[in-house]
């Protein structure tokens, strides 16, 4: 029954990613722009929306907002997601087309480059700005080999253009599970290749890093990322994405985290969870309009206002 009820609307999302495909690289972010407001107020009364403007109000560094200030943060928040879905259609184009820099300023991409063939690099993500970027700017615009996780969405279609997407630019992504964390592990550890994590990933129903001033994940990617640069003595690189205009990306190298290597291995994880939300904290709070994960980011003290529905 389910499947009978989405499909007229997966027919439509899937044809109407094959036509942006065909068309300018420009069009398809201004396309999802511009259908971003119908969505958001179709959506204004659920649960999932006003957590998504409580998160907002929570984090963005120029808080606390006026009413107008917050409304007009919170509509280019959807914008962006919307944004986001669009620019499926033609993330493996931005590169070739110009719109896409790499900003490098501790010249990671080259000392990874003199690295040798078994000698991987552990990328550390969160989801700002068009995020997939990051495992398609690792691959082909660093020309790193590379494998990551992903996370399944709901939608069999939006699955289906993934998984499309991904074939196209070459990345092998792991499903959630213990199982796909054994293959991870031997192709970093035993086989070289680089590991994509992104730390800002759902678990238990909510994000975990960064923190927020909550309690650091013992669990989850942030931990087997350093667990990874630990056991391989790679460097554990943080990398994000902007949008910086229109169709117009920023690829974001940090330098490597200082993880303290020597001593327990427990110690050695904690730091490194540590140093991972110390530098991407701040980053998510300046860029939180383009923070894809706000609607899953459950922090103590939401209420949902009265008078409003329920919906999830």
């Amino acid at each position: 029954m389910h499947r009978l009820r989405t499909w007229p609307r997966d027919l439509l999302k899937q044809a109407l990613h094959e036509i942006l495909r065909r068309l300018p690289v420009g069009f398809a972010p201004r396309l999802g722009r511009a259908l971003a407001p119908v969505v958001q107020r179709m959506n204004a009364g659920r649960i999932y929306a006003r957590r998504i403007a409580w998160n907002l109000d929570r984090l963005h560094a120029g808080g606390p907002l006026s009413a107008t200030a917050h409304a007009a943060a919170l509509a280019r928040w959807w914008k962006g997601v919307g944004a986001v879905f669009a620019e499926y259609a033609t993330l493996e184009r931005l590169g070739e087309a110009g719109r896409l820099e790499i900003e490098d300023p501790a010249g990671v991409a080259a000392v990874a480059a003199r690295l040798p063939r078994d000698g991987p690099v552990v990328f550390a993500c969160i989801h700002l700005g068009p995020f997939e970027l990051c495992f398609e700017t690792i691959l082909n615009g660093l020309g790193r080999e590379a494998v990551g996780t992903w996370q399944p969405e709901p939608s069999n279609a939006s699955n289906a253009i993934l998984a499309r997407l991904r074939a196209r630019y070459g990345l092998f992504a792991f499903p959630p599970g213990q199982r796909s964390a054994r293959h991870l592990h031997r192709m970093v550890v035993a086989e070289g290749f680089d590991a994509i994590l992104f730390v800002d990933e759902v678990c238990d129903r909510q994000i975990h890093l960064p923190a927020f001033g909550r309690a650091l994940p013992t669990r989850g990617n942030a931990v087997t990322a350093v667990k990874l640069a630990l056991k391989t003595g790679a460097p554990l690189v943080p990398v994000h994405v902007l949008r910086t205009g229109t169709a117009r990306y920023r690829f974001v190298i940090g330098a490597p985290l200082a993880i303290h290597r020597d001593g327990s291995e427990s110690l050695a994880v904690s730091d490194g969870v540590a140093a991972l939300d110390r530098y991407f904290d701040p980053l998510v709070r300046t860029h939180v309009e383009q923070w894809y994960m706000l609607p899953e980011l459950r922090l103590p003290g939401f209420v949902p206002r009265s008078g409003q529905g329920t919906s999830q």
